[in-house]
């Protein structure tokens, strides 16, 4: 009985979780690049239950069965799929097609996102949202006002003159990348050279791979889900309330 107050607990907990990255999805369904996650979970291993030291057969092991101890979270799983595109018609918005990554100068480091919009400046450079800088084969992009252009291929110019490529990142697993603050992701392993086939357009967005419907499902999935939980937990509770006050009650 206490064991399965345990199993419904853990449950719970895992329930709860789920439903704080579903609502994480939701609340970013209009975010830029945004890439959903999806909670994986998987139960603890299991134990073999064995009888030991039968009265009739000292030292003798039978094997009982196995022994559940719940569910745990096992990771957060990022979804890399491509979002589609919306038309903005502003020249320092840019939408990647392929399994790439623009390259950002932060002050922790370099950093990778899907988001292409992109702002100019005091000083010319383009720069996101949080000021960290789109950087290209040459370091950050100097383009000096919003009369630039960039062609599917990267290549930056500025009054029909070519000042830089925009530096792209691939990943040989994407699973390698953790989820950063404003949108940004970093991995502990080097990215390769790009042989993705890729695609960059200017004067539009990649919105978020969110899909409502699908998150909307989910979220109730999981409230029933927990609601189950809890229901098996007050009804083993008040099974152990009855063992203790009634069955055990000495007469």
């Amino acid at each position: 009985m206490v064991r399965g107050l345990y199993i419904a607990g853990t449950g719970m907990m895992i329930q709860r979780r789920r439903m704080e990255t579903v609502t994480n999805n939701i609340a970013n369904v209009d975010t830029t690049g945004f890439r959903r996650e999806n909670l994986v979970s998987h139960s603890f291993d299991e134990v073999m239950l064995n009888r030991v030291f039968d009265a009739n057969a000292p030292g003798y092991q039978q094997t009982v069965g196995p022994l559940h101890l719940g569910t745990q979270i096992d990771q957060v799983y990022v979804d890399f799929s491509q979002g589609s595109f919306e038309n903005t018609e502003r020249s320092t918005d840019l939408a990647l097609a392929g399994d790439v990554f623009f390259v950002m100068g932060t002050a922790d480091g370099e950093r990778y996102t899907r988001s292409g919009a992109f702002y100019i400046d005091n000083m010319g450079y383009l720069v996101d949202g949080e000021g960290n800088f789109l950087l290209g084969e040459g370091g950050s992009i100097y383009v000096g006002g919003p009369e630039f252009k960039v062609d599917e291929m990267g290549a930056v110019w500025v009054n029909g003159a070519l000042v830089d490529y925009i530096r792209l990142a691939s990943f040989e697993d994407n699973e390698t990348l953790r989820k950063q603050g404003s949108n940004l992701f970093f991995s502990d392993a080097a990215p390769l050279a790009v042989s993705n086939p890729y695609r960059i357009f200017q004067g539009s967005l990649e919105t978020s791979n969110v899909d409502i419907a699908r998150e909307m499902v989910d979220m109730l999935t999981v409230f029933r889900t927990y609601e189950t939980n809890q229901r098996m937990l007050s009804m083993i509770d008040e099974t152990v309330g009855k063992a203790v006050n009634e069955i055990g009650r000495l007469r």
